[in-house]
């Protein structure tokens, strides 16, 4: 036991490290020799205080050349008001797709197929964006300088969770996320995440993605799939962490959350699933060794238990560089509840953890954003039922 539990702190040892690692050059800026023209699809469901903050965000970037597209559900949904307002305001730079119900596919997906009519040839650049995130100014420059060098043919970001709530179950699934967030780089490894993707348009036309979404439910992931069979890299920049306010109703929200998106990696992304089971079993299972030796007395897992926490902190002050580089002071601030709370939350997020990853093994149903789907395959996805706005307008209509 006691050999078990020296390797369990050598890996977290080696976490931590690769955690300091991330931080080392943040901070520099966005460099960009020139402005393609860059068009924003933006599927959205809902309206949220949060997202007047998006809006805010999106047109204050420091970067001229681009357009909108938003793409909703329905007209009736009460999202549609506050877009209409900055369409009236800026209606070149904005456009509305109504792309109506989904049928046997992501209500997203169907959505973003929709918006897709709406793009022109003179759109180079193709950013897909969530609507739940708060870019900021130099967002489009770090999503396309990449591109203009030839870096990568698909550059993404992924989500950094502001907690705005005092819950539990909100800083259990931040300090998930933040684990996940400061993972390294591995071209291997690498998956576009929603919340951006950005790539030449041409590129996206090429590869086929548009069918390839038909009857898919996760966007990101068969775009994923998609690139690398053709040799597509896919790089997610260090820098491009991008602020996600977020609020939980407790732990059953987490729980449908979290087991949804393990569920669907394990169907779109099996090999990475896998991983995904191996890592979080070893890492929560040095936690709950490490308890219960020491409820046992055994000075070995007291031991391991100090450490392991001691372990945490340095982890977290490692997120707190990362936060200061990339956000300043008024990141700090906005992050301070997370880092004051993370190393206790560590080793329950680590067991909350993999409780998710190993009951999703199974799940083919799930319920998002007021709609079931029974997901099969890739693109073998089914509605069974939903509560959504009425008014829907047809995939072609446009506000």
């Amino acid at each position: 036991m006691t050999a078990v539990l020296a390797l369990w702190l050598v890996g977290q040892s080696i976490s931590v490290l690769l955690v300091w690692r991330y931080t080392w050059q943040l901070g520099r800026p966005a460099l960009l020799d020139k402005e393609p023209r860059v068009v924003i699809v933006v599927s959205v469901k809902r309206y949220s205080i949060d997202f007047d903050e998006f809006l805010e965000s999106l047109f204050k970037q420091d970067y001229l050349n681009y357009r909108v597209i938003f793409a909703v559900e329905a007209d009736s949904d009460p999202v549609v008001a506050a877009i209409e307002k900055r369409r009236m305001a800026d209606p070149e730079r904005v456009k509305l797709v109504v792309a109506g119900f989904s049928i046997d596919e992501g209500q997203k997906v169907a959505n973003l197929r929709a918006a897709m009519a709406a793009t022109a040839p003179a759109d180079e650049i193709l950013v897909l964006a969530d609507a739940d995130i708060w870019p900021e100014r130099d967002w489009l420059r770090r999503l396309i300088g990449p591109i203009n060098r030839g870096e990568a043919d698909v550059i993404t970001a992924y989500p950094w969770i502001l907690v705005q709530d005092r819950r539990l179950s909100t800083l259990v699934l931040a300090s998930i996320s933040a684990s996940i967030a400061t993972l390294p780089r591995l071209a291997c490894l690498s998956a576009a995440s929603g919340s951006s993707i950005a790539m030449r348009r041409e590129q996206f036309g090429a590869l086929g993605i548009l069918e390839a979404w038909r009857g898919a439910i996760s966007d990101d992931l068969q775009l994923t799939n998609i690139a690398q069979r053709a040799n597509a890299s896919i790089v997610l920049p260090r820098a491009l962490l991008l602020r996600t306010p977020t609020r939980t109703g407790g732990f059953a929200d987490v729980i449908d959350q979290a087991q949804r998106w393990y569920m669907l990696v394990r169907i779109y992304r099996p090999a990475t699933y896998a991983l995904a089971v191996g890592v979080a079993t070893v890492i929560a299972t040095g936690w709950i060794g490490a308890a219960l030796a020491t409820m046992a007395g055994r000075i070995d897992g007291a031991i391991t238990l100090v450490i392991g926490l001691a372990l945490a902190v340095l982890r977290t002050l490692a997120q707190a560089v990362l936060v200061v580089r990339l956000w300043g002071k008024a990141g700090f601030a906005d992050n301070l509840r997370f880092l004051m709370a993370n190393p206790l939350v560590t080793p329950l997020a680590a067991i909350v953890n993999a409780a998710f990853v190993w009951s999703s093994l199974f799940m083919h149903r799930t319920t998002w954003g007021g709609i079931t789907y029974e997901v099969r395959g890739p693109q073998d996805t089914k509605v069974l039922s939903r509560t959504s706005p009425q008014g829907s307008r047809r995939h072609d209509t446009t506000i």
